[in-house]
Order: structure tokens, then sequence, then C-alpha cells
């Protein structure tokens, strides 16, 4: 009996340890890092893609490295079922540019936004519905 006490305590640890494992951004797009940006150290990671996804008061993937002559565009997912799942209402954002290139999108819930990076550099953007708090950044390399 006592060896079944221990087997059985053996296999609920197991299990708890393997749910605490790996997450998965809220897409289902594999591993994410804490803050889903930053890699432990403080350096930014960044993610090779053109597509940014805006919902749940963010921007995934945070940040984007593309090469020059790349076009990245923003959805807005916030009103579909892959936005905020069944929260609330639809909530609006926009992209907003802090380079000085007076470069935004218009607040908005639903639809795209695209911008062009021809040079290399780091572009940082914020939504302005939201502050600081909800910022990304692009890097052109």
């Amino acid at each position: 009996m006592h060896h079944r006490r221990l087997l059985a305590a053996a296999v609920l640890a197991a299990a708890a340890l393997s749910a605490c494992g790996g997450g998965s951004d809220s897409y289902g797009n594999g591993p994410t890092n804490p803050g889903g940006t930053t890699n432990p150290g403080g350096g930014t990671s960044g993610v090779a893609t053109n597509t940014v996804v805006i919902a749940e008061q963010a921007f995934n993937p945070g940040v984007v490295n593309v090469t020059p002559g790349t076009t990245v565009t923003w959805e807005w997912k916030a009103c579909t079922d892959d936005g905020y799942g069944g929260y609330g209402g639809c909530v609006s954002h926009n992209v907003t540019f802090d380079d000085g290139s007076n470069i935004a999108s218009s607040t908005q819930s639903t639809g795209t936004f695209s911008r062009t990076f021809n040079t290399a550099g780091t572009y940082k953007y914020h939504c302005v519905v939201h502050g600081t708090g909800m910022s990304g950044q692009v890097t052109v390399k």
C-alpha cells in the first residue's frame, strides 16, 4: 500500500511539472519569452516576420526583424475570434511611430495598416490609445 502512495505521489508530481513547462503565445505560435520579447539578460530577441497582430492590448510579436525594402503589416484582430476570444466589445488601437516621421495609422478596431522600411534602423512605435505600455519595435538589418 505504501508503494502505491509513493507511485501516485510521483505521478502527480510529474504531471504538475510538465504542466508548468514552456508556453506558447495566444495564437499557438510556439514558445514565448517572459514578457513576449525580452530574453533573460535583457536583450531584445525579435522575430523575423512581416505581420504584427493587434489584439488583447498588445502587438504580437512585439519586436520584428526585417530586411530593407520589407513591408510590415499590422492586423487588427480585436473584433474577431482570433482576438479577444469573447471578452466584451471591440477595442480600438492605432500604430504611431516614435521616429519623428509622423507616420501613424488611424484609430480602428478592424482592418490593416502597412509601412515599408527601406532604411536600416530601429523603428519604435506605440498605441496612442493605450500609451507606451502597448508598444513595439521594427528592427531593419
